[in-house]
């Protein structure tokens, strides 16, 4: 399955990853692409993985002065309604 392939069958208002390997190519939503310079080749390449990924964080994190969003393994001290979570689909080529 290709990149192109995934991209077609998700909403434009959904939030994409797009990594080759661990560095990161393109996060935001899936109808901004079109507005990128994402390169031919990373759309014809094969998927290795997709996956839904969480990120957590504080809603008002850079309002307040506080550290970035989290990553996965790491564990916040957040009061749960302070908290907001967007679901990212993230495809490794």
């Amino acid at each position: 399955m290709q990149t192109q392939d995934i991209i077609r069958v998700l909403q434009s208002s959904d939030r994409l990853q797009i990594k080759k390997g661990k560095t990161l190519i393109y996060a935001g939503y899936v109808a901004s692409m079109e507005h990128t310079d994402i390169e031919e080749e990373i759309l014809s390449a094969e998927v290795k993985r997709f996956q839904a990924v969480p990120e957590i964080r504080h809603k008002e994190w850079q309002k307040r002065g506080l550290m970035k969003p989290l990553q996965p393994e790491e564990t916040p001290e957040y009061n749960f309604s302070d908290l907001q979570m967007s679901i990212y689909h993230t495809i490794t080529i």
